[in-house]
């Protein structure tokens, strides 16, 4: 029997990895066991646990893995699963329960390939895994058996416990309204079921099961075309899904990324608030530990995942009675949009997150007559509404900083429809809001920058105008750099906003 021994380093990949994770290592185990199983795409995952022998297992019928997969499943200095190919990347799960548990159990077998692997940790703390014929298998598919240490603390015990985990990590898998969209974009089938202790777990829907009230479901779209599917709306008590879990549930192939109220403020009725929005797309933009959201780098694309969900969220709330921060174009806030952009070759990440540059087809002519396109920066051709025949004008006219004017329309048709060229106004557009409530200096809603002007130390220096101008630079460099970095920076820069609190209280 061929016996493996895997990388000197692993104590300290190990603990890296459940570092990544903002929740206890046992529930990371779960989760990202659940997560390999689902990117095999099966139509049945079954999970076990002992809580007197401490022993989890989780077993599908997808597509197994392969020769080279298992190879990597059991290798600690192989790369993470790339950006997009899945919620989960092979072999984290099994790899980061050595943090506690001492033997992983694993079967596997696909079209090609059939094998299986003792893996655990001997005496002198060396981590060995040795090949052992599959018992438990009489299909595609594959089974993980982990092993808990019996020291180990478990974050969960009973059936009850792991539903509870299961709702709060894959809730679209356990609606049948979600299970019909995956079904439809060929993700998973719409029976696809879990068992827990052999005990099935039944799909139903989240306003039944919630008793939500004031129901809204969404298609959201892109270019005219659905990109997904969302639901919210007010339960009858707050934290419904317990652990001060409240919001929109942002979902990508069924697992739950992260719950976001999109910069919003609902009061009172925040943790009232439930709701799922799955869109299979932001799978391009998780996070390395495929807990949040990657936003650097591709921002204009995943804004166009995001705004759509934004805005049904922010129209959902005006029904409520909840009104949406209203930009205004005061002289303070088209001060500091002249500040930042006077900034952006020092900060470049400002220029691509709210596209001050951009390069735009423009039409040219030339000496001779012929008509050639150009990338012309800032300016944008639009074409207005009118009789005439497109193209039998004079010419087309260089780009102008005013708003061209459209033909005005008569009976003769004499005026002739002709594109006009312009600049448009992009940058980002700062608001103010006084929301005493909130801590945040400052956050993003939209392509809007809106500082908080009821936070106290806005309200400490208010007067002075020079400190006026820095705190406000201030603020939209910290809301930025939160949008920027997801939740990775979020109690970070959480403590910056409350020790600026602190201090304007003073």
């Amino acid at each position: 029997m061929a016996t493996h021994e895997s990388g000197v380093n692993y104590q300290n990949l190990i603990r890296d990895l459940a570092d990544m994770y903002p929740f206890d290592i046992s529930e990371v185990v779960l989760v990202e066991l659940v997560a390999n199983a689902l990117d095999a795409r099966p139509t049945r995952i079954a999970i076990e646990y002992d809580p007197i022998a401490k022993v989890l297992t989780v077993m599908d019928n997808g597509k197994g893995m392969s020769a080279s997969e298992f190879e990597q499943y059991h290798d600690f200095a192989a790369g993470l699963k790339t950006r997009g190919s899945g919620i989960g990347f092979a072999g984290v799960g099994a790899k980061i329960s050595f943090n506690i548990a001492d033997r992983v159990i694993t079967e596997t077998s696909s079209d090609l390939f059939t094998g299986g692997s003792n893996w655990h940790l001997e005496s002198n703390k060396k981590l060995v895994w040795e090949d052992v014929q599959p018992s438990h298998l009489h299909e595609h598919g594959t089974r993980v058996e982990v092993h808990f240490r019996r020291d180990s603390k478990i974050s969960f015990s009973s059936i009850q416990d792991l539903v509870l985990l299961l709702r709060r990590h894959y809730f679209p898998l356990l609606d049948s309204s979600f299970l019909g969209l995956y079904q439809a974009l060929k993700s998973y089938t719409a029976d696809l079921q879990f068992t827990i202790n052999s005990q099935i777990v039944r799909s139903s829907s989240i306003a039944i099961d919630f008793r939500l009230e004031k129901v809204k479901e969404f298609f959201p779209e892109k270019a005219g075309k659905r990109i997904g599917y969302g639901v919210f709306g007010l339960a009858p008590s707050e934290y419904p899904l317990g652990s001060d879990m409240c919001g929109v549930l942002l979902c990508t192939f069924g697992k739950v990324i992260r719950p976001d109220f999109f910069n919003q403020f609902p009061g009172p009725l925040g943790p009232r608030i439930l709701g799922v929005v799955e869109i299979p797309s932001l799978v391009n933009f998780l996070t390395t530990s495929k807990t949040d959201f990657n936003r650097r780098g591709k921002l204009r694309e995943f804004e166009a995942l995001y705004n759509p969900i934004r805005q049904e969220f922010k129209d959902w709330l005006s029904q409520l009675g909840v009104e949406p921060t209203q930009v205004e174009a005061s002289d303070e806030a088209l001060k500091l949009e002249r500040e930042l952009k006077k900034i952006l070759d020092v900060i470049p990440e400002l220029s691509e997150f709210f596209g001050f540059r951009t390069k735009t087809k423009t039409p040219r002519i030339g000496p001779d007559g012929t008509v050639s396109v150009v990338l012309q920066e800032g300016t944008e051709a639009t074409f207005p509404i009118g009789p005439g025949d497109a193209g039998t004008g004079p010419g087309v006219p260089e780009p102008g900083e005013e708003p061209g004017q459209a033909p005005v329309e008569n009976e003769e048709g004499s005026e002739i429809a002709k594109p006009i060229s312009r600049k448009a106004r992009r940058g980002p557009k700062v608001a103010f809001d006084n929301v005493p409530e909130r801590v945040e200096l400052a956050w993003i809603d939209g392509n809007n920058i809106v500082i908080n002007s009821g936070h106290p130390s806005y309200v400490k220096i208010h007067s002075d105008t020079s400190a006026r101008r820095v705190h406000c630079l201030f603020a939209i460099g910290s809301a930025v750099q939160r949008f920027l970095a997801g939740d990775d920076s979020g109690t970070k820069l959480i403590f910056i906003d409350n020790m600026m609190a602190a201090w304007g209280k003073k």
